[in-house]
């Protein structure tokens, strides 16, 4: 096994890099490479291709973005002045409906990650994510529904805007939840 192949992990923080790229210091923590120590990774081949895809990480950033964007947007179509206003709910209205549209994949992606990473999905964390996605799923539809049904008109932008609110808890707690699985040990 050549260098680029063998992987060590910093004692301090935990980082884990191939050899062969490490410089002077950790790029985690920032301590001497001398508190470095051989690691052996522990999964399948194919778990480790799944898992290198990084496609639950990818599809989650994507429905928070919208949520984050989504709330001053629809503030500053409330109380802009037209033709600014105007734009702003209509690109409002757009991103509302495109919401639910990309939770799902995170969602979906989500449960195949917790299956791959940890071989099932029973444990307390994921079943917290898997309930957390699915309300955050069914919060951002009812929004999607709503701006379909009624428009983001007076009284129903702040039902939108209401609606949006536990929306980001969720995704609040689901980033902290996940934060935390990321640096659960894998096994075989």
């Amino acid at each position: 096994m050549s260098n680029k192949d063998q992987l060590i992990r910093c004692k301090a923080c935990g980082y884990i890099m191939r050899e062969d790229l490490v410089k002077e210091v950790c790029p985690a923590c920032g301590l001497p490479k001398s508190v470095f120590e051989p690691y052996r990774e522990n999964i399948s081949p194919r778990r480790r291709l799944i898992l290198g895809l990084h496609l639950h990480p990818i599809a989650v950033h994507f429905p928070q973005a919208l949520v984050v964007l989504l709330f001053p947007l629809l503030l500053l179509g409330r109380f802009l002045p037209a033709p600014w206003g105007h734009d702003c709910i209509v690109t409002s209205r757009v991103l509302v409906y495109l919401l639910p549209l990309l939770t799902l994949p995170a969602l979906i992606s989500g449960i195949i990650d917790g299956r791959v990473r940890f071989k099932k999905l029973g444990t307390p964390a994921l079943k917290q994510k898997i309930l957390l996605g699915s309300l955050f799923f069914l919060l951002n539809t009812a929004a999607a529904g709503l701006a379909y049904l009624r428009g983001l008109e007076g009284s129903i932008l702040y039902g939108v805007l209401a609606l949006l609110i536990p929306c980001m808890a969720c995704q609040a707690l689901l980033g902290r939840i996940g934060v935390r699985l990321m640096f659960a040990r894998l096994g075989g």
